[in-house]
């Protein structure tokens, strides 16, 4: 189900998801399988993405995420999410969270809704486990619960600050009074950036083939809003750890 990404040779990346390189990163960051207590064994891994197509940004500025959502949608926002909202932007931004250097970060449950998008796609689908999301969902774990986006050049050492831009679109919907158009404007970063995270996997039916294809989607449908627009899209670059 992999689909060939131009520019392949960067990262050790094939044509495919299912036909890997010879040659692979050395495995980096936790390695440990046995947990203590029931010493359940859990699978590993480290993974790669780069983004070949632009990547939106998702979340709204600090005021009104905590007073529409918090007060009027009674919606809890967790406090470390809030501070990595900006104060103000132009009205109806939507943006990257930002770590302390200001430096734009994925959360860990955006990675992880990649996965679980993918695996209502493909539920069930040429021998892909049934109930397969709610499976991801229950069983399969990203971390750090910050993610830095690094940018492609080394010379900036990764650094994507200077990288960001906005993108404005027209939004229509159809609504009872008639069809409606908005403006939805965004931050944006440019095909080229990466990430580097670790998925952490519970024993079930989630195997490494199984993730292979969630993420092989994501050449598709990638990451965050406006994935049906071609946003997000990316390659990637997985490693079991031993």
């Amino acid at each position: 189900m992999g689909q060939a990404g131009e520019g392949g040779a960067m990262f050790g990346l094939v044509q495919s998801g299912r036909e890997r390189a010879g040659t692979r990163p050395a495995p980096t960051g936790r390695t440990g399988k046995e947990r203590k207590g029931r010493n359940m064994k859990v699978e590993t891994y480290k993974v790669k993405v780069e983004l070949i197509t632009e990547l939106l940004g998702t979340q709204t500025t600090r005021q009104l995420a905590t007073e529409f959502l918090a007060a009027r949608a009674g919606m809890l926002i967790p406090e470390d999410e809030v501070e990595l909202l900006p104060d103000a932007l132009e009205r109806g931004t939507t943006v990257f969270p930002k770590d302390e250097a200001g430096r734009p970060v994925l959360l860990d449950y955006q990675i992880k809704g990649q996965l679980k998008g993918a695996a209502k796609a493909l539920n069930g689908k040429d021998g892909m486990p049934k109930a397969l999301r709610s499976k991801v969902e229950n069983l399969a774990f990203v971390s750090p619960r910050r993610v830095i986006i690094h940018g492609p050049d080394p010379a900036t050492n990764g650094d994507c600050r200077d990288l960001l831009d906005v993108l404005e679109r027209p939004l229509r919907a159809s609504t009872a009074q008639g069809e409606r158009i908005t403006l939805a404007r965004s931050e944006m970063l440019p095909a080229g950036v990466w990430i580097q995270y670790g998925l952490t996997v519970y024993p079930g039916e989630i195997t490494e083939e199984v993730l292979r294809e969630l993420l092989d989607y994501g050449y598709w449908m990638g990451l965050l809003q406006w994935r049906n627009g071609g946003y997000g899209r990316f390659r990637y670059e997985m490693v079991r750890e031993e």
